[in-house]
């Protein structure tokens, strides 16, 4: 049994060779015969046998689990996974049938029995576990970037899927760290990788398990991974806290890993790569379109906020020390929480010493004929005044701020409709980085969303990445929010009330514009 086994695993799925043995052995299944299982005894002994093989799994694994103090979805869903039956369980039947240990029916009711207690194995563990969604731990305090207290320490997730992301995301962690505050900036880099073939996923666990560490290498290697070399550079370059670490699952789980991975570090922000990449002629190119799938997953389930990464090279192709960094960095601020976390992480940049931030805060002039925009949203919504206040009380302390360091600029625009907001921002696209909030409150802003290709990165951020003419990077953040943590807000039906208002104003007075 080993040695088939062996086999199995060594020999390449594809190829000659193995469709040579598959014609060899698949004739093993047809010794079944499902008629031999007859009347009511039988079909109760099957019954029967599978009650009893299910019980003494999942009970014996669920009770031990509980003794070693585990979770109760958690030791429920390890029995479900421990009652699976494989390929030895029908090749010992298959010995027993050859030595006339087992007759027809009960080599039947044995094979039936493997058959559906494997079949049951993935519904019911996705039923009774799912990672994403588990109660808030106690202890999770910090989930945004915006807090109370700043001095306490910032715990970043950063999230890549192949070392083209490493560099710039490197830089934009050299540009978080500040100065002062450098043992107050946590790092844990997230390797994705996509479980596929058998071979080469066992391959890849036994790498990253090594020593007993996630995806950490100790002494030298001929083959040392150049994601563990790059971090552990920026880790003794900028004596940040580093922890690399990988996940190996499928496209369809991994954001089940990462929000767990966020969940168990108590990390304040996510940062995931865009799903589409810049070539040398600046066009957008597609490699992996499950990737987006992933993104949306995470900005539904996240535990804690999460920041999406355009990289147009941050910094170049590698990475920038600290005493180099020499960055300008703009806040576009509408208002809302998306964008006062954008401001808030922009601030922290500020700190570091090659790094300028300018605030860009844009107004809406009361009195044009646009104006309407944003009364007729407040009577939507009356929770946008308590935003309104908090926006207003940022602000004032921004002009503190601005007042007194020289890194720091802030400036408003004076805007009446979404036309003059995209000219405006063509003026200010000459930058290293874009911070701008996923979803930014106020008409302008939502009406900018209309012709957005990618929702992920809401109305600004998908605006600045499909302008040809920007060659910075953007960084499109949502703030965590203990209510809805979607892309579907009730603000999408403010929009389309405002819209109708709109129409029918312009059919009643068709002279305003």
């Amino acid at each position: 049994m080993f040695g088939a086994f062996v086999i199995g695993v060594v020999i390449p799925k594809e190829g000659p060779l193995a469709g040579a043995l598959v014609e060899k052995v698949e004739d093993r299944g047809l010794k079944t015969n499902v008629a031999t299982i007859e009347g009511l005894q039988s079909w109760g002994l099957l019954g029967l046998v599978i009650c009893t093989a299910c019980f003494g799994k999942i009970v014996g694994t669920f009770l031990v689990s509980l003794l070693c103090k585990l979770p109760v979805r958690e030791s429920l869903a390890l029995g479900f996974l421990m009652n699976t039956k494989g390929l030895v369980e029908l090749i010992v039947l298959n010995i027993g049938k050859d030595r006339k240990v087992l007759n027809d029916q009960t080599f039947a009711i044995m094979v039936l029995m493997a058959l559906f207690t494997t079949f049951i194995t993935t519904p019911l563990v996705l039923a009774v576990y799912k990672p994403a969604r588990k109660s808030r731990r106690p202890d999770y305090k910090y989930r945004t970037i915006e807090r109370k207290n700043t001095a306490t320490q910032l715990r970043i997730l950063a999230c890549f899927h192949s070392t083209r992301n490493i560099p710039s995301m490197i830089n934009l962690l050299e540009a978080s760290r500040g100065v002062q505050k450098v043992e107050n900036l946590s790092v844990y880099a997230l390797h994705l990788m996509e479980l596929s073939e058998r071979s080469s996923s066992i391959l890849m666990v036994h790498k990253a398990r090594k020593n007993g560490l996630p995806f950490w290498n100790k002494g030298p290697r001929a083959d040392s991974d150049q994601v563990v070399v790059a971090f552990e550079a920026f880790k003794q370059l900028s004596h940040v806290s580093v922890r690399p670490m990988t996940a190996i699952s499928s496209m369809m789980d991994m954001h089940e890993d990462i929000c767990t991975t966020a969940e168990r570090k108590r990390a304040a922000l996510i940062i995931l790569p865009f799903h589409r990449h810049y070539r040398f002629d600046g066009s957008l190119e597609t490699s992996r379109p499950e990737l987006r799938l992933v993104s949306r997953k995470v900005l539904t389930h996240s535990p804690c906020s999460v920041g999406i990464l355009v990289d147009r090279g941050l910094g170049g192709s590698t990475h920038v020390s600290g005493s180099n960094v020499s960055y300008l960095i703009r806040v576009i601020f509408f208002g809302g929480r998306d964008d006062r976390e954008a401001l808030t992480y922009g601030l922290r940049m500020a700190e570091h010493p090659g790094i300028s931030v300018e605030v860009i805060r844009f107004v809406v002039n009361p009195e044009a004929a646009g104006g309407e925009i944003v009364s007729f949203h407040m009577a939507v919504h009356s929770s946008c005044m308590k935003s309104l206040s908090m926006d207003e009380e940022m602000i004032s302390e921004l002009k503190q701020t601005a007042s007194k360091d020289i890194s720091v600029k802030y400036d408003e625009k004076v805007v009446r409709n979404a036309t003059e907001t995209l000219d405006a921002i063509q003026e200010v696209k000459q930058c290293n980085l874009f911070l701008v909030g996923a979803t930014p409150e106020g008409g302008i802003g939502l009406l900018l969303d209309r012709h957005n290709e990618c929702e992920e990165l809401g109305p600004i951020g998908g605006l600045l990445t499909s302008d040809s003419t920007v060659t910075a990077s953007v960084l499109v953040i949502q703030q965590y929010s203990d209510g809805n943590n979607n892309l579907a807000t009730s603000e999408e039906a403010a929009v389309s009330q405002l819209e109708e208002g709109l129409q029918e104003k312009n059919k009643s007075s068709p002279d305003s514009n």
